[in-house]
């Protein structure tokens, strides 16, 4: 009876499932990228065969099918024999590249008990050997980590080329440029000294896909702009006009820019950038990191904000934008400006006094909203003011 109640709530769970899945693929398709809309679709159809096989199996064969020594070993065969043969292992492989290599570790270090003290795990490299994989680098920038194996082979040295891009990177050198990589150039001690620029992207609920750009003050944490372009591809000229349009609006220029390598920022842009007079300060290839201050801007943008909604046009998302930046700049905490908004750090205003717990609760606690209510601020005034 039980068995029986339980396969009808499942099949009911199912058809449910089922039909709404039936309506929504009936919709039409719109948006900019076809392609990617059939991959997804593609995707998530194979995703969930894949999954329903695999709860099959372990139901058939317990939570943790167990692999015969012989299935190993048959792998780690085949895995050795074929090399290099990417599609090979890719796709007649039954196992992972890294699972197939730990069992070739285990299946070379073979039953001998004298080898199981030893597993505390690869010993450190020796100190001496850092100094001289940094020295190799430092009098010869155009070695890669690769080279610098080579070379070291010829030495006599045998060091894996992992080992030395870990080594490298620790010391602080770029994989973009010989040279050690210094911060100081990309962060801002005082007010408009640089300004941080970024674009990222936002999906509407037609399934278009809108740019967004961001700027923002790298000492003050204020965001200057966040503005959506209704195109896939802003171009230079977009670019470098909305820029123009803060600068307009704030009165206030920076004294630098830091941004990518993206293609809306060349041409014109970098153009009209020397007519201001304006420097440019790109980050390197490769490393985000390094226009952290933006990558955290547009994270809590997402977190707080466009993870809630489903915005219908360009007109609907830039409403909820600058909602955000209002609240952003002028009622939000930040832990960059100890604890100040962005705009009363700017202004250089000091920190709000304690008060004692009569005064608070002399006072009345008012919120403000913004963006329908998913952003919220909070101000204590008089309870005579606010009853009027």
């Amino acid at each position: 009876m039980l068995a029986l109640i339980s396969h009808t709530i499942q099949f009911l769970v199912f058809h449910a499932l089922i039909c709404v899945v039936d309506r929504v693929s009936r919709l039409p398709r719109g948006g900019m990228q076809p392609e990617v809309e059939r991959f997804l679709r593609e995707n998530l159809a194979l995703k969930a065969q894949v999954r329903a096989l695999v709860l099959d199996l372990k139901r058939e064969r317990g939570t943790r099918p167990k692999v015969s020594l012989r299935t190993r070993a048959a792998q780690v065969f085949a895995y050795l024999l074929t090399r290099g043969d990417k599609a090979f292992q890719n796709y007649y492989l039954s196992a992972s590249s890294t699972t197939i290599e730990r069992w070739a570790t285990k299946l070379r270090r073979g039953p001998w008990p004298w080898r199981k003290r030893n597993l505390g795990g690869r010993p450190p490299l020796a100190q001496d050997l850092k100094d001289l994989i940094i020295q190799l680098k430092m009098d010869n920038p155009l070695w890669g980590a690769h080279r610098i194996k080579d070379e070291l082979c010829r030495l006599g040295i045998k060091v894996s080329e992992p080992t030395i891009q870990k080594v490298l990177k620790e010391a602080g050198f770029s994989p973009r440029d010989g040279h050690p990589l210094n911060l100081d150039k990309w962060r801002a001690a005082v007010k408009d000294a640089i300004w941080a620029l970024d674009f990222f992207f936002v999906r509407t609920a037609k399934g278009v896909w809108l740019n967004v750009l961001l700027v923002i003050d790298l000492h003050t944490r204020e965001i200057l702009e966040l503005r959506a372009c209704d195109a896939w591809g802003p171009t230079a000229e977009w670019t470098i006009r909305t820029f123009a349009g803060t600068i307009h609006r704030e009165g206030r220029q920076p004294g630098a820019v830091v941004h990518d390598h993206g293609t809306h920022f060349l041409g014109q842009f970098e153009r009209q950038l020397r007519v201001l007079e304006i420097e440019r300060r790109r980050t390197p290839i490769a490393l985000p990191f390094v226009n952290g201050t933006a990558e955290r801007a547009i994270k809590s943008v997402r977190l707080e904000m466009l993870n809630h909604v489903r915005v219908r046009d360009v007109e609907e998302l830039q409403w909820y934008l600058d909602e955000y930046r209002a609240y952003y700049n002028e009622h939000r905490a930040n832990q960059a400006t100890e604890g100040q908004t962005p705009a009363a750090f700017g202004r250089g205003s000091p920190g709000a006094e304690v008060i004692s717990l009569d005064e608070v609760r002399q006072r009345r606690l008012v919120r403000k909203s913004f963006a329908h209510g998913l952003l919220n601020a909070y101000e204590l005034t008089d309870k005579d003011s606010a009853a009027a």
